[in-house]
C-alpha cells in the first residue's frame, strides 16, 4: 500500500499541471531552486518564475551584464558602438527560450531605483533585436509608465500580437502622446481591456487616440482620463462592436479644468452592447442620458461636478433603478466641487435641519438616508453599491433590513464614509455592525462613517452567534475611534470579525478615485486598532483550536 501510495505520489508530481498550481505559490526563490531539481520539474518552475515580471531589466539583462558598464558614479558607459558590438555577440536563443514564457510585465519609467541601462540603451536594444517586431511574443499584459522625453520605441517591442490589458500611465506632453498612440495603431488588434492615466488635455492628440482606438475592434473594457471624455473620443469608443464596459479616470485637476470633458452622449448605432458605464456629468444631464438611452445597464458610475439638490439626487436614482433593472453596480459620487468650498463645519446647525429640507441645498451637506436611495432596492441583483455624499449616511436598524431582504448577494457597501461636513456625532453607531452583519451575509468590503459619541457594545463574547464571515476590508474613511477607546474598539471589531478572516482596516476619502486627501492621525489611530484588532484574533484562534481538540 505504500509503494502504491508513494507511486501516486510521483505520478502526481510529473504532472505539470499540477506543479504548475504548485509553483505558482512559491516565492522567485522557491521557483528557482525547483527549476534545478530535474528535468521534469525545470521547464514548469521557469514558466512560473518568469511569467511575472515587474521590470524589464531581468530580461534584458540576460543580453549584456549592464553592471559592468558602470562608472564610480553609477553613471552609463555603454557606448552605442560598443553595445552594438555585444548584441551581436549575445545568446540571442537563450533569451528568446526565456522571453517567450513572460506572460506580463509592469514598468515605470519614474522608478527612483531603477537598474541600468539607461532609457536610451533600452531602446536600442529593442531597435536590434534580431526576432522580428516583438521581443515577448506571448505576453498577455502590460503596464508601462511613460515619462516626458520618452520614445515609443521603448514600449512598441513589448506589445506581442496576443496582447489582452495594456495600462499606460502617461506624462507626457499633448504631441509626444500623440506620437504613442501612432505607434500603437494596428499593434494591438487582440487588445480587450484597455487603462490610460494621464493629466494631460486631450486636444493636441484625440486624432491621434481616435485612430488607434478604431484598431482595436476587440476592446471589451475602456477607462480613460476624466478630462479626455470629449464628443470625438467617446464616438470612437462607442463605435467598437464588442465594448461591454466604458469608464473615467478620477484626477485632481485645477478648477478651471472642472469643466471640461463633460461629453457623454449615446447616439444611435453606438455602445450598441455596453453594459458598465462611467461617466462625468450634471446630474440633471446623466439622468437625461439614462432617459434616452435605448437599453438598460448592469453597472452604472457616476461622477457629479458640484452639489446636486436631494431631490435631484432622488429622481436620477430613481431613473436608474427603472431604466437599469438588472443593476449589480451602482456608484454615486457627489463630492467633486470645483470652488474649493471646505467642509461644512457649523455642526449645530446641521443638526437642526431635516432631512428632507431641500430649500437651499448650497448651504449645508446633504444628508444620505435610505429615502435617498430607496428605488435601488428594486434592483435584486445589486452587488455593489457606493454612494460618496457631502453629508453622513443615516441608516436605521429596519432600514438595514429591508436592505438585506432586497439585496441577499451585496459584497461591497460604501456609504459616505467620509463626509465632508466632518460631523463626528452623526453616522453609523458601531454597534449596528452586527446588524449590518446579519442584514449583509456576503459582505466582504464595507465603507461607513461611525458616530464617535457612540460607544461599542461590551465585548465578552469573542465567539459571538453573528459575525463578519466574508469580509475583507473595513473603510473606516474619516471616522474618529468611537468614544476615543481603541481597546474597546479594537476587542468589540475582533468580536465580530469570523476566524480566518482577519479584514484589513483602511481610512480612505471619500470620493471614488480621492479628491480631499489623506489623513494622518487618523491612520495611526487606526492602525493601532487594527494591530489590537489582529492581536486579538490570534487569541480567539488558539482559543477555537484548542476547544476543537478536546
Amino acid at each position: 500500500m505504500k509503494q502504491l501510495i508513494r507511486a501516486a505520489k510521483e505520478a502526481a508530481l510529473s504532472i505539470p499541471e499540477v506543479l504548475s498550481v504548485i509553483f505558482s505559490y512559491a516565492s522567485p526563490e522557491t521557483q528557482a531552486a525547483c527549476a534545478g531539481v530535474c528535468k521534469k520539474w525545470s521547464p514548469v518552475a521557469l514558466d512560473e518564475l518568469w511569467r511575472d515580471l515587474e521590470d524589464i531589466y531581468p530580461l534584458l539583462k540576460l543580453l549584456i551584464r549592464f553592471e559592468d558598464f558602470i562608472d564610480e558614479y553609477g553613471h552609463d558607459v555603454l557606448y552605442q558602438d560598443e553595445m552594438l558590438e555585444l548584441l551581436r555577440a549575445a545568446d540571442w536563443r537563450r533569451f528568446r527560450q526565456y522571453a517567450t514564457r513572460v506572460r506580463s510585465i509592469e514598468y515605470d519609467e519614474s522608478a527612483a531605483h531603477v537598474s541600468p541601462p539607461s532609457r536610451e540603451a533600452i531602446a536600442f536594444i529593442c531597435l536590434h533585436h534580431p526576432y522580428g517586431n516583438c521581443l515577448t511574443p506571448n505576453l498577455r499584459m502590460l503596464r508601462w509608465k511613460i515619462l516626458g522625453s520618452s520614445t515609443v520605441t521603448r514600449m512598441l517591442p513589448f506589445t506581442s500580437q496576443r496582447l489582452e490589458e495594456l495600462v499606460l500611465d502617461i506624462e507626457l506632453d499633448s504631441m509626444q502622446s500623440a506620437d504613442i498612440f501612432q505607434g500603437l495603431a494596428h499593434r494591438t488588434l487582440p487588445l480587450k481591456r484597455l487603462s490610460i492615466i494621464s493629466t494631460d488635455p486631450p486636444q493636441d492628440m484625440s486624432d491621434s487616440l481616435t485612430s488607434w482606438i478604431e484598431t482595436c475592434t476587440g476592446l471589451e473594457k475602456a477607462h480613460i482620463p476624466r478630462r479626455w471624455q470629449i464628443s470625438n473620443i467617446v464616438t470612437a469608443f462607442g463605435s467598437l462592436p464588442n465594448l461591454l464596459e466604458f469608464g473615467i479616470h478620477w484626477n485632481r485637476s485645477p478648477a478651471e479644468h472642472m469643466w471640461f470633458g463633460k461629453d457623454m452622449e449615446i447616439i444611435e448605432g453606438h455602445f450598441q452592447n455596453l453594459q458598465r458605464l462611467g461617466w462625468y456629468s450634471d446630474i440633471k444631464e446623466a439622468t437625461d442620458l439614462l432617459q434616452q438611452a435605448s437599453r438598460g445597464f448592469k453597472g452604472l458610475a457616476l461622477d457629479c461636478p458640484e452639489r446636486p439638490s436631494r431631490a435631484e439626487v432622488v429622481a436620477f436614482i430613481a431613473t436608474a433603478a427603472q431604466r437599469c433593472p438588472d443593476l449589480d453596480s451602482f456608484c454615486l459620487n457627489l463630492t467633486n466641487f470645483v470652488d474649493g468650498t471646505e467642509p461644512y463645519e457649523d455642526t449645530n446647525s446641521l443638526r437642526s435641519r431635516d432631512l428632507d429640507d431641500d430649500t437651499n441645498p448650497y448651504e449645508y451637506p446633504m444628508l444620505l438616508d435610505l429615502g435617498t436611495f430607496r428605488p435601488l432596492l428594486a434592483c435584486k441583483g445589486l452587488r455593489e453599491l457606493r454612494i460618496h455624499s457631502p453629508g453622513p449616511c443615516i441608516l436605521s436598524t429596519l432600514d438595514l433590513e429591508e436592505m438585506g431582504a432586497a439585496w441577499p448577494n451585496m459584497e461591497e457597501l460604501v456609504l459616505s464614509p467620509r463626509p465632508q461636513d466632518m460631523v463626528e456625532e452623526q453616522g453609523t453607531p458601531i454597534s449596528m455592525l452586527p446588524c449590518v452583519a446579519t442584514a449583509f451575509p456576503r459582505i466582504r468590503l464595507l465603507g461607513v462613517y461611525f458616530d464617535q459619541s457612540e460607544p461599542p457594545d461590551q465585548a465578552g463574547d469573542l465567539l459571538p452567534e453573528v459575525q463578519f464571515r466574508c469580509l475583507r476590508e473595513l473603510n473606516v474613511g474619516s471616522s474618529r475611534i468611537p468614544s476615543d477607546d481603541a481597546a474597546a474598539v479594537g476587542l468589540y471589531l475582533a468580536s465580530l470579525f469570523a476566524v480566518g478572516t482577519r479584514p484589513s482596516i483602511r481610512v480612505k476619502t471619500s470620493v471614488i478615485h480621492g479628491h480631499w486627501g489623506h489623513d494622518t492621525s487618523l491612520s495611526v489611530e487606526w492602525e493601532a486598532v487594527e494591530r489590537l484588532v489582529h492581536r486579538a484574533m490570534r487569541v480567539k484562534e488558539a482559543v477555537l483550536r484548542r476547544l476543537l481538540d478536546r
